[in-house]
Parts: structure tokens; C-alpha cells; sequence
């Protein structure tokens, strides 16, 4: 690890200082800290004015590192682009953290990339695994096309300590709203004019949606976004700056399901709800035909974490779940499927099996991972196939086998392991 820059110690001070040959500027290379030991937000100053300095990093991982500890106070990055446009960050800690942690500060937008540079799918932090919104697509068009990092936990702690509380703070964006070379390029559907909040990802809960779009915003040559309050427990690395009408959502944490006495009990949690009308329960008994069984109503809008739970009393053996999520103005969005089973042993079954031109296909719906050992028989019961060591993950698996030289006519897939049989007819065509 390269460190670009380090002052330290509380008398360090880091000065930009403005002459008549110009404006002092650091450019942080990537994998590169810029370190300030200096605690005290006049740990970085620049002189004459705060427009004075200029920091370059435009990389996730260029970095400059502040030992803040448990200080209080008003710190500024003074963050600009590559295109020469003044976006400084500024971070006002409301509540301090404990411990002698550092915050780690970086910013980049979509660098070199062309054409799509508006997709910020294809450049996001390492920790962000979605730009999904509500509707399940990418929602990048309503995203500013730069990420913020304010990095409160540092990976390698044998060069610094950690806060063992985090601070809360308030924070101030700013940004470059031109789509020529700034950060609303085209292709967005917002424009530099959009109002836009901040939004941070839970990493841990893999989402945006717990924390819906805040700050003030304010246009202009640059624009920005400020007064964001973040509170200790939600205080995570990645930002970005999201249309207030269209934010970067959660669709769902988790959706299970269990039985007993049988009754399948299905179970699921939100982080975060917007405009969300109720969830409608349906049933399927092999995957194709979804049935209406049950309706729960959702609570509208929610930035907190929400549990719900629907019984089906009427629970068959075997059957398969899902939910449909509906807006109040009509817009639905499926889950994934659930698969519950009520009877008792083993719960890995065979679904359906189909010839699909190609390939023989079967579809297994496994209760836990297994090796299978699996045989095709003809009308006889004469083997012409099989396979030793066939892994089913938990879940849905679809197994495929080679159709080769088979006649047409009549076969017998028969999946076996540790006593357990299956055995699904398939007609080859």
C-alpha cells in the first residue's frame, strides 16, 4: 500500500496555500492514501480561501484518511474533478464516534468509460452489489454518475484503529451537473436540474431502500446537495445522489418458508416500502400455474425493517410460493419461489422432465444438497445412460442430459441417493 502524502500528529497541519502561480493540488494514485494524522478539522486548511486547495482522486481506492478519533467539528475534503470543477465534500460529525477511528474519503465517477457512462452499473463500489430500483431494472438513468466513499471502517486495522461506535454526522455533496463532461451524462433520464438526495448502500442487507433519498438540494453552475443527517446505524461507505422520485430500493431482504402440523408458514422481510399497497399470495403445485391464496396489506411507506407472516392451513405435500408486490397505483413485482414441503424424509423431488429438442431436461427441487445418482431407462427398463455424481444445490436445479442416438419413444429418468428414488417418464421426441 503506497501512501501519497502524511501529516502527522496534532500540529501537523496539511496547507494548501494559494499564490500568484496558482492553486496547490494532490493527485492520489490509486491504492494510495493521502493520510492525515492531524485530528482537528484545521488538520487540512487552505488559504487564503477554502476554494484554495484541490484534491484529485477519481478512483474507489485513492484515498485520503483522516484521523478524526472522537473529535467534533466541520471537515472539508476539497474534492475536484479531472475536469477542473471545485465538488468539495463536507463532513460536520453531530455526535462523536468512540474510539481512535479514521474516515476515509474518496470520489469517482464514470472516468473512462464511453457511450454508457451514464450506467452507473458498470463502474459502482466494490461493496455495491445493485443500481436496481423498485420496478427489479437497472435505475441508473435517475442516478447522479458519481460515487461518493466516507469510509468509517478500515480493512487493514494494523495501520490504524477502528471506531468501535461509529459518529453521526451531516454531510454536503456537491457535484458537476453537466452532461458535456460532468456528471449527468447523457442517457440519464434525469437532467442537471433534477432535484436529486443522498442515499447510502447497506452493505450487510445488500440494499439501498433503507434509507431513502434526504438533503437539500440546490442547483447551479455546481450543484449540491446538503444536510444530510446519518445517524450512527446508518452510517455506511457508499454514496451516491439519487432522484428524490425515484430512489434506489430494497425489493426484499428475505422470503422463506417453513411447515408444521401441516400448515406452511411463509415469512418475509422488507427494509424499506414505497407506496406499497399489500402483498398477494400465490400458490403453485408444479411451477406453471400460480394460484391466488391469501393477501396481506402492506403499510405504505417505510424506511424501517418490516416483518410479515401468512399461514396456509390448507398446505398440499409439495407446493411452491410466491409474492406479488403491489403499488397503490397498480404496479406489481413478483418474488422469487419458495418451495415448502409438508410430507415427511426427504424432501427432493422431481418436478417435471421434457424433451427440448437438444437435450433431455429435468427439473429437481431439492430440499437440501445432495449427489445424485442418475439413470435413463428405456420402455424396457434397459439403461442406455447414466451419470455417477450429479450435485443438487438446495432450491430449484434443472439437470440436463444428452439426447445423442435415443430412439424416439417412452423413457424413465430415475434419480437415486442414500435409498431415496425418483423416477419421472419423459417422452423423446
Amino acid at each position: 500500500m503506497a501512501l501519497a502524502c502524511c501529516a502527522w500528529g496534532q500540529d501537523a497541519r496539511l496547507v494548501f496555500l494559494e499564490t500568484a502561480l496558482g492553486q496547490p493540488h494532490i493527485s492520489i494514485a490509486a491504492n494510495s492514501y493521502l493520510v492525515i494524522g492531524n485530528s482537528l478539522p484545521g488538520g487540512l486548511t487552505c488559504l487564503p480561501v477554502p476554494s484554495s486547495g484541490n484534491i484529485y482522486t477519481e478512483v474507489e481506492t485513492s484515498r485520503v484518511r483522516w484521523a478524526i478519533g472522537s473529535n467534533m467539528g466541520t471537515y472539508v475534503i476539497p474534492f475536484t474533478s479531472v475536469n477542473g470543477v471545485k465538488i468539495p465534500l463536507t463532513y460536520q460529525v453531530s455526535s462523536a464516534g468512540v474510539g481512535a477511528g479514521s474516515i476515509s474519503f474518496s470520489t469517482f465517477n464514470y472516468g473512462a468509460i464511453a457511450g454508457t457512462n451514464w450506467n452507473n452499473d458498470l463502474y459502482r463500489p466494490s461493496d455495491v452489489t445493485t443500481m436496481n430500483g423498485y420496478s427489479g431494472s437497472n435505475n441508473s438513468d435517475n442516478v447522479v454518475d458519481r460515487f461518493w466513499i466516507i469510509d468509517p471502517i478500515v480493512a487493514n486495522s494494523g495501520l490504524w484503529d477502528n471506531y468501535t461506535t461509529k459518529p453521526s454526522v451531516r454531510l454536503s455533496f456537491m457535484y458537476d451537473p453537466g452532461a458535456a463532461s460532468g456528471d449527468v451524462r447523457t442517457g440519464n433520464t434525469i437532467t442537471g436540474l433534477s432535484p436529486v438526495g443522498a442515499q447510502r448502500f447497506n452493505a450487510p442487507l445488500a440494499t439501498w431502500g433503507d434509507f431513502l433519498p434526504t438533503g437539500i438540494f440546490t442547483g447551479g453552475v455546481v450543484n449540491s446537495v446538503t444536510d444530510v443527517g446519518v445517524s450512527s446505524a446508518d452510517f455506511f461507505r457508499s454514496w451516491t445522489l439519487v432522484n428524490t422520485a425515484q430512489p434506489l430500493p430494497v425489493e426484499l431482504v428475505k422470503f422463506t418458508g417453513s411447515c408444521a402440523e401441516g400448515q406452511a408458514t411463509l415469512t418475509w422481510t422488507t427494509a424499506s416500502e414505497l407506496s406499497n399497497s399489500h402483498f398477494t399470495i400465490e400458490r403453485s403445485l408444479d411451477l406453471l400455474d400460480f394460484d391466488e391464496i391469501g393477501v396481506v396489506a402492506g403499510i405504505g411507506n417505510s424506511v424501517v425493517i418490516t416483518d410479515y407472516q401468512f399461514v396456509d392451513e390448507q398446505a398440499p405435500l409439495a407446493a411452491y410460493y410466491r409474492l406479488q408486490q403491489v403499488d397503490f397505483d397498480g404496479t406489481a413485482t413478483l418474488s422469487d419461489v419458495v418451495h415448502v414441503s409438508c410430507a415427511e424424509g426427504d424432501q427432493t423431488h422431481i418436478v417435471t422432465a421434457w424433451d427440448n429438442g437438444t437435450d433431455l431436461s429435468v427439473k429437481v427441487m431439492a430440499g437440501s444438497e445432495s449427489i445424485q445418482f442418475v439413470r435413463l431407462l428405456d420402455a424396457c427398463g434397459k439403461e442406455v445412460w447414466n451419470s455417477s455424481g450429479v450435485a443438487l444445490a438446495s432450491g430449484v436445479n434443472i439437470v440436463r442430459f444428452p439426447k445423442r442416438s435415443i430412439a424416439p419413444g417412452i423413457y424413465t429418468f430415475v434419480l437415486q441417493s442414500n435409498g431415496h428414488r425418483m423416477m419421472r417418464r419423459v417422452n423423446v421426441h
